[in-house]
């Protein structure tokens, strides 16, 4: 799968899954840039990002399936500029639940475009069929995260290792508002599993 095989819009943002393709072109900037269609900050991706980039990278190699299910590069349409990252740690669990993480970059900091993402993000997660609850957790002396937690609707279900635990579990009709959101973004996803009620 290409990353323009699987991309999210929001009213400012483009969001592009990381693919091996993209990995690799990222020691190229040039290639990276034009391979986005936007231009990327000198800085970006950060030291923790970089860290990830590698683990993401051998989870693509061997099961390319994981695409959407790793990091996204946030593209803000009106500069057509990467502001951030958004994606999740890995595949549902047998519970169905993915872990959400975001970090946005500091010159695009409050600005809402981390909660844009994450809204987005949290929409195509819930209309994957085998995800039942998306969570996500932060320090919760991390003000601007914990609030970006509350503006995309996560209920705090907890504290653990020091972390502060958010939920957005799935409901019957929440499965039919997330496959909605997620067709209004044009997003290629499987249709709900059962029926809608």
């Amino acid at each position: 799968m290409t990353s323009l095989d699987l991309q999210l819009q929001t009213q400012r943002l483009n969001l592009v899954p990381f693919t091996l393709e993209f990995i690799d072109a990222l020691e190229r900037r040039d290639d990276a840039e034009e391979q986005l269609g936007a231009a990327i900050p000198d800085d970006w991706p950060d030291e923790e990002l970089a860290g990830l980039i590698g683990l993401y990278a051998d989870w693509l190699r061997d099961d390319p399936s994981v695409v959407g299910y790793g990091p996204w590069v946030v593209i803000a349409r009106g500069e057509n500029i990467v502001v951030a990252s958004a994606g999740f740690v890995g595949k549902p669990d047998a519970d169905g639940t993915i872990e959400l993480g975001f970090g946005t970059h500091t010159d695009y900091r409050n600005r809402g475009y981390a909660s844009e993402a994450a809204r987005a993000l949290v929409d195509w997660g819930l209309a994957q069929p085998d995800v039942e609850r998306v969570i996500a957790k932060c320090d919760p002396d991390n003000y601007p995260s914990v609030r970006v937690l509350e503006k995309i609707g996560m209920k705090r279900r907890g504290d653990a290792d020091g972390q502060l635990i958010g939920r957005c579990r799935l409901a019957r009709r929440r499965r039919a508002d997330a496959v909605a959101a997620a067709l209004r973004r044009s997003i290629p996803t499987a249709p709900p599993r059962g029926r809608i009620a």
